[in-house]
């Protein structure tokens, strides 16, 4: 049997830049977390009159955290299982652009929304389409990004 596919996708390349996708990622966003735990007394001093808005973004950062830390559990079997196909086709006719992988998952992101609706379960439905959206342009991004580094 022959396939008619323009690009060879090798396995262990692509499964490791799949996995290691939602774990860099929030670890990318705790970083950006403390660098702003770092820098924020200096902003406050810098911009005296944002001092209060600069106060409340210290409360909302926790939360941030929870969410970005949490969303591999909650999106990683979604993404893994539908996302990992669509970009093992995606990747045997074109090679990894992080735009078009990006795009990928988010559409990917709204087939999966759709699915959940029809279902019967809007409410996980509609939690799945506010995170996902986020967080699975952004996998789909580091995905391409970290594939394209594995295989040059």
């Amino acid at each position: 049997m022959t396939t008619n596919s323009r690009y060879s996708v090798p396995d262990n390349r692509f499964f490791l830049a799949l996995i290691l996708s939602p774990i860099l990622t929030s670890l990318g966003l705790l970083v950006v977390t403390l660098a702003f735990l770092a820098l924020q007394p200096t902003l406050v001093l810098l911009f005296p009159t944002a001092k209060e808005g600069l106060d409340e973004v210290l409360l909302v950062l926790p939360v941030a955290q929870l969410v970005a830390g949490m969303s591999p559990v909650f999106g990683g079997l979604q993404y893994l299982v539908f996302g990992g196909v669509s970009l093992w086709i995606y990747l045997q006719n074109s090679p990894a652009r992080p735009l078009a992988c990006a795009i990928l998952m988010l559409a990917v992101n709204g087939l999966v929304t759709v699915g959940i609706y029809l279902l019967g379960y809007p409410e996980f439905g509609e939690f799945c389409l506010r995170l996902g959206s986020f967080f699975a342009p952004l996998w789909g991004l580091v995905f391409a990004l970290l594939y394209r580094k594995a295989t040059s």
